[in-house]
């Protein structure tokens, strides 16, 4: 009985571990025009980023090469793409565009792209281009997740000990 209650609680805690994978894949970027890291003769008047997945509420940041903000209007996410217009900069140099969206499980994703424009008159590089979102770590989107799957991993044990430690103690006597 013993060896019976034993495996059972081994097959238990491996089906709960096994089942603590994330929920779910968020909302991913796999593409944006202007393409991250492009070279592009005149600054783009709009702006399409591309997910793996449906997202909403979108908003964008864009940042000019001297570290003044651009105006954006027009943000819109619909289905998997997000869309906005840019206020025509005439700058020179690296163009910083943050983002941030919710994915369809309604996880927030953020990023950035950059692309460089080569005409428009020449200005100061800004050394802190744009306040970068933060990136999200895995432990930190899914802490509740581990939290509540440790919790109940040690309450599982527990359960599955107690019986066996009842059953030494009356041995013992």
């Amino acid at each position: 009985m013993r060896n019976l209650l034993l495996r059972g609680g081994l097959l238990a805690l491996v089906a709960l571990v096994l089942g603590m994978g994330p929920a779910g894949a968020h909302a991913a970027l796999v593409g944006s025009d202007p393409e991250d890291g492009a070279t592009l003769a005149t600054a783009p008047r709009a702006v399409t980023l591309t997910f793996s997945e449906n997202v909403g509420n979108g908003q964008l940041v864009a940042t000019a090469p001297d570290g003044s903000t651009v105006d954006v209007s027009g943000a819109r996410a619909s289905d998997r793409t997000l869309t906005a217009t840019l206020d025509d900069v005439d700058q020179r140099g690296t163009f910083t565009l943050a983002y941030r969206v919710l994915s369809a499980d309604g996880h927030p994703v953020s990023g950035t792209i950059r692309y460089d424009v080569t005409s428009g008159r020449a200005v100061d590089q800004s050394a802190d281009q744009a306040a970068e979102p933060k990136s999200e770590t895995f432990i930190h989107r899914h802490s509740g997740h581990l939290f509540w799957g440790i919790l109940a991993a040690a309450v599982a044990i527990a359960l599955l000990l107690f019986p066996l430690r009842r059953h030494d103690d009356a041995d013992r006597a």
